[in-house]
This record gives C-alpha cells, structure tokens and sequence, in this order.
C-alpha cells in the first residue's frame, strides 16, 4: 500500500493541513495530533477556560478527530531520511490505536506481525518518523505543525512559587485550570502578569474584569512596539495606564514570599504570577542538520536538555536558557529560531517535508508568525504545496501572511491583518479610528504586509480589502 502523508501536530495549522489534504487527494494521511487533552482551539485557553466559560471536557469536543483519517494522539519525536536507491524498508504494523514499527535495513523486509506492509512504488517510504511513542512510522510526505511551547520564568525563587502552585504560563489546558483553580480561592487576588503580547494584555483584561487586582510588568519602555509599531503600541500602553497598575522599563528578578522583585529594585506584592513571555517553536529532532546531541528527541519525545515536544505542555519548573530568550531546539533567538521554510513552506534540505504554524521560520531575515489564523492559511497552503510536490495538484504559489486577529483588551477592541515584516515602516492612515500600515521593501518594490487598527471595525476591514494579497 502507499505510504501516507503524514501531519504532526494537533493545533491550527495541523488541522488545516489534514483538511486541506482531504478535500484535495485520496492519498492515506496519519495524523499525530499529539495528546488528546490538548487537541483544542488554543484561543480557548485564556478567553474561555481560564475563565471558566468553557470546561476542558467541551474544548476538546469542539474539535473531534476527522473522518477519513488516521488520528493518533501521538507526538513527532524525529526525521530521518530513508537514502534513495537503498534497500531499507520502512514498515508499520499496527497494534491498537497506537502504532509500533521497525526499520529492518538491508533484506527490505519487514518483522513478521499482522498486516505488515513495504511501501513500493509511487508514495514509496521515503521518510522514518519517531514517534514519542517510540514506534516509528514511514511517510511520503511530511507536514511539520508542531507548534511552540512557552518561554518561561528563570530567576531565584522560583521553585518554591512552582512548588506553591502560585507561578504559570498561560499557553496550554493545564495552564488555564491552574490559574482559575488558585484564582477560584482568593476573592481580589493580586496578580502580576509579566509580559505585555496579546496573551499578556489580554490576560491582564480578563483578570481585571473578573475583579483581581493586576500589575502589568514589561521590559520595553513601549511594551509591543516591535509587534504592533510605536503608535499602536504608545495608545495601548496608555489604555492599560488607565486600567491596571503599569511597571513599564522593569521585569521580575526575584520571587520572595508573597513578592515579586523588580529590576529596578521596586517590589510588587502578588499571589500569582502570569509568565507572558511569548513561546519558543517546537523543532522535532533531525529536522536542523546542525543540531547536537543534546538537541536531539529522545524516543519519549525529550530533549536532553529536558524541554518538552508536546504542543502547549507548559511547566513553569523547567526555565529557558538565558531567562526566556527563544530556542528552536537549541538553535538560535527569537529572531532566528524555527524550521526555516522557503516562500511555499518547504523546510530547507528536505524533500517532501514542510512546515507550518508557530514552528515554520520565513526569511531571509528570520520572523515567525505565531498566531491562530495564520496557522491555519498555513496549514492550508503546506498542504497544497506538498501535493503539487507529489505530483497530486497545482502550485498553490507563494504563501503571503495576511490572515486576520484580533484581541479585546480592557473593552477595546485591538486587531489587523497580516504580519509587520522584519524592516517595515509604519504609516498612519488614519487617527480617528486609529489605523496604521506596514510596509516592506523586503521584495524590492514598496508593499503593504500589515495594517493594524484600534476600534478600527469596518474601517479596518474595508482598507484590508483595498491592499491585501487578493486586492482588486
């Protein structure tokens, strides 16, 4: 029989690419959706289960495994390549719901068990993928969708706050009962939330809303200016100014009892800290050619150097390097961590394998874009790009970030399309609603890959409409 096509990842782009893959081929697709307690819609977390709206139980119903395919909530440990022109078969055989599986190199057999089968032919195995189960699974193709995982906290004290249940990220399930269980037991808890991205500001929103009382801590003297621009970012700065306790130019140095230490030698007093640091992409092991050994997934799916595969597992107990700065595996910074992809998702020296969502690195100057719905178009264009590579349908062309987001923060509605390109200049279109441009010279002529607006609404939609990837 042929090998599938195989996704990995349970998040927006994984679900986008297998749907995308169904409506597209008949070709067999294994879906490694990762753990089933965390095959959600992940902007649930804060909105709607950390707040009580939405129980667990009902964020994973929303989004069931798909028919027609083969679901396994199992997690992509590793890549190898199978050498063209060798004799080295890779073979599954299915046992339960989870599939074992062996290499056998050199007879081009398999092991003997029930409905074992080579892969000849046209979508022949060309690929070997550990599993975190530790089978391994032949594939023609492959879609790397991964996901990211929350940089985290790394400073003195910070055990016995893990310890004391009284520190978290805000990124996966787990996180989310963690917060509104300790949350449920103080009536006006005070609450730090560190960090100021759109799960930080929006966190903030929510726990002020539901009667805490929160301080917004940020390194940036203008938090979210690198990703929303100056001028969104200064109105917004002053919008939470009003509605929580701000310490901007400042960040958390120390955990104390009950306190949380300031760089600037202030000290604010919390029952709870929210790490809002943003999130690292999860690279599974051989995937960069120049990882170390330290960097390469175990069969558990850990790494050596103890970080987690899974997508949104979060524990505030296990601190990146360096007090939260961005590892793709233990490659590089924010800027240039992830799988780098060409301009249709192709991971670089592979065939046949792509990569989409929070994981996939665009360049040449490095940027990832780690948000919902881009993930989603993601997922969609990786999978018509692999098929068109198989030989199964039309160059999808090159992919454009231009999907839409958005975030209520303190009862304004903040929101854009597309994503400010590394370099990009800002432009106010307009000051009442507020709505500002981006614009790139990264392809050589002037063009616009972002507008971002503030209570923008219609106006903002509209002006999308004007200048966007399928603008008239």
């Amino acid at each position: 029989m042929d090998s599938p096509i195989v996704v990995a990842g349970g998040g927006a782009a994984g679900r986008a690419a297998v749907q995308t893959l169904l409506t597209l081929t008949d070709q067999p697709i294994v879906h490694l959706a990762g753990p089933s307690g965390e095959a959600i819609d992940r902007t649930l977390v804060d909105k709607a289960l950390m707040t009580g709206r939405v129980s667990p139980d009902r964020a994973v119903a929303m989004r069931p495994p798909l028919d027609g395919v083969d679901t396994r909530f199992d997690t992509l440990a590793s890549v190898a390549e199978v050498p063209a022109g060798s004799d080295t078969t890779v073979a599954e055989v299915p046992v339960g719901s989870i599939s074992d599986a062996a290499v056998v190199a050199g007879t081009g057999e398999a092991p003997a068990g029930p409905d074992t089968a080579a892969c000849p032919g046209r979508g022949s195995s060309r690929l070997a993928l550990t599993l975190g189960s530790g089978g391994v699974l032949g594939a023609a193709g492959l879609i790397v969708a991964t996901g990211s995982t929350p940089r985290r906290l790394d400073v003195p004290g910070l055990e016995e706050w893990v310890r004391a249940e009284r520190i978290s990220t805000l990124h996966s399930v787990t996180d989310a009962l963690r917060i509104r269980e300790l949350l449920e037991e103080v009536d006006g808890a005070r609450v730090l939330v560190s960090g100021t991205g759109l799960v930080g500001a929006e966190a903030a929103s929510l726990l002020t809303e539901a009667g805490h009382h929160v301080t917004l801590v940020a390194r940036s003297a203008v938090p979210g200016a690198a990703g929303l621009g100056a001028t969104i970012a200064g109105r917004l700065a002053t919008i939470h100014e009003g509605a929580v306790e701000t310490r901007w130019g400042t960040w958390v140095v120390a955990l104390r009892e009950g306190v949380a230490a300031l760089s600037d030698g202030s000290e604010v007093e919390a029952d709870l800290v929210v790490v809002a640091h943003g999130a690292e992409p999860h690279i599974p092991g051989g995937l960069l050619r120049d990882e170390t050994p330290d960097d390469r997934a175990r069969p558990d799916g850990s790494r050596g150097d103890g970080s987690s595969p899974d997508e949104g597992r979060s524990d505030a107990s296990r601190p990146s390097r360096g007090g939260g700065s961005a590892r793709g595996a233990g490659h590089g910074s924010a800027a240039d961590a992830g799988v780098p992809v060409d301009d249709r998702l192709r991971s670089a020296g592979w065939e046949n394998v792509l990569a989409a969502g929070a994981v996939a690195r665009f360049g040449p100057q490095p940027y990832r874009v780690d948000h919902w719905d881009d993930a989603e178009a993601q997922g969609a264009h990786a999978a018509r790009t692999l098929l068109h590579d198989l030989g199964d349908g039309d160059d999808p062309g090159p992919y454009r970030p231009w999907s839409p987001w958005s975030a209520r923060i303190h009862g304004r509605q903040l929101a854009g399309f597309g994503h400010p390109l590394p370099g990009s200049t800002e432009r106010i279109v307009s000051e009442d609603p507020l709505l500002v441009e981006f614009i790139s010279a990264a392809d050589g002529a002037d063009t616009v890959c972002a507008v971002v607006g503030l209570d923008a609404g219609r106006a903002l939609r509209d002006h999308a409409r004007t200048i966007g990837p399928h603008a008239p």
